[in-house]
């Protein structure tokens, strides 16, 4: 867990920055680039990994080819 510390001083530069209209979501904003900044980005071998609580069905669905792709429809 990560402790991220947040003075008034912070808070209400963000406010006036950003036009915010309460510290709540002055806040929010702030956690949210923290979030956006730090977060670990997926390499395309996680992006390709089955997730390990899937059903059966729905690893079946992902090779089963669906009869009406590419077909389109002319009235």
């Amino acid at each position: 867990m990560t402790t991220i510390e947040l003075d008034d001083k912070l808070i209400n530069t963000v406010i006036k920055m950003g036009h915010y209209q309460n510290a709540q979501k002055a806040i929010d904003a702030i956690l949210s680039d923290y979030v956006q900044t730090h977060q670990k980005e997926n390499t395309l071998f996680d992006k390709l990994c089955f997730e390990l609580d899937m059903a059966d069905e729905e690893i079946d669905s992902l090779f089963r080819r669906d009869k009406d792709t590419g077909r389109t429809l002319d009235l």
